[in-house]
């Protein structure tokens, strides 16, 4: 990350900073959404620097708000990651997720005909007491 009065378009003598993004670890998205997170109190222009690094350039939409521009750096960089961490967790979970809806709506009569896929945790299904036995459908 660097801070350089000269590398954003806004107006010049603004305070701003710059914050580099690793675009292997940090979507476009993700970035997109922190940008928008940060927009009520920073303008914030993006650009590529190369395919593999972005730059944000951070300008206080109040020069007199007095942000400290090293922790609005961090922040941002937390944010970004917070929503690629977002991302990959619901990548990874979205099957499971529509698996859950599908089962309770069906459960529940809205839908006509039982989801596809396995609905149950074999490990939990062999206790006696467990929650799956319990919510689960009678076994014939």
């Amino acid at each position: 990350m660097t801070m350089d009065q000269g590398e954003c378009t806004g107006t010049p003598d603004a305070p701003h900073a710059v914050v580099e993004i690793n675009l292997a670890i940090i979507s476009a998205e993700a970035l997109l959404k922190t940008c928008y997170w940060f927009s009520r109190d920073f303008v914030c222009e993006m650009r590529n620097r190369n395919e593999r690094v972005a730059e944000v350039c951070l300008t206080p939409r109040n020069p007199d708000s007095g942000f400290d521009l090293a922790s609005t750096k961090d922040a941002f960089q937390t944010s970004a990651m917070d929503f690629a961490l977002r991302e990959k967790i619901e990548a990874k979970t979205s099957g499971i997720r529509d698996l859950l809806l599908a089962k309770a709506f069906s459960e529940s009569g809205v839908l006509e005909d039982q989801p596809e896929g396995v609905f149950g945790d074999t490990v939990e299904e062999m206790k006696p007491d467990s929650m799956f036995k319990i919510l689960g459908s009678p076994q014939h």
